[in-house]
């Protein structure tokens, strides 16, 4: 495992979501999340897919079956922001558990603290922080902000 600081894991985390958010060519949002994973960076081709299920287990999960393509596999009953930020959360595991992920160190960086850090890329990927700064530059409101970037509330209240 590698040490960091949780501040450190959140830079970095901002800095691979914008990354994405920039690859998908967004401007505004909403952040086309499942656009990035039907049409993803050349380096995650193997492991960004997305399969929809019938599952009362649990919202989205991660699946690489061995020598097969990587897919999060999401409930086909979710609302629209709940599949989104599903969907994002999911995408932080593709990541780290590619071939490049692998190769480049992700599971030593990210794997201790998976779940805190794949809620907070999820939705730093979903609201990036130039969106929102605009937004408010722009006058948007708190009361629209959910449904602007089409996120669960609770993320909107902790993003906002």
């Amino acid at each position: 495992m590698i040490q960091i600081t949780r501040e450190e894991r959140h830079w970095f985390l901002e800095n691979v979501a914008r990354a994405l958010v920039e690859y998908s060519g967004a401007a505004e949002p909403p952040v086309p999340i499942e656009a990035i994973l039907d049409h993803p960076p050349e380096a995650y081709q193997e492991d960004f897919g997305v399969v929809d299920m019938y599952s009362n287990l649990w919202d989205a999960t991660f699946a690489r079956p061995p020598g097969q393509r990587g897919s999060i596999f999401v409930r086909v009953d979710l609302s629209e922001t709940a599949r989104r930020h599903a969907l994002a959360r999911e995408t932080l595991s593709a990541m780290i558990t590619s071939k490049h992920g692998r190769d480049i160190g992700l599971p030593d960086l990210l794997m201790s603290d998976l779940k805190e850090s794949a809620s907070y890329f999820a939705s730093i990927l979903l609201a990036p922080n130039a969106f929102v700064d605009a937004y408010r530059a722009q006058g948007g409101s708190e009361e629209l902000f959910a449904e602007s970037f089409l996120l669960p509330v609770e993320v909107a209240e902790s993003r906002w």
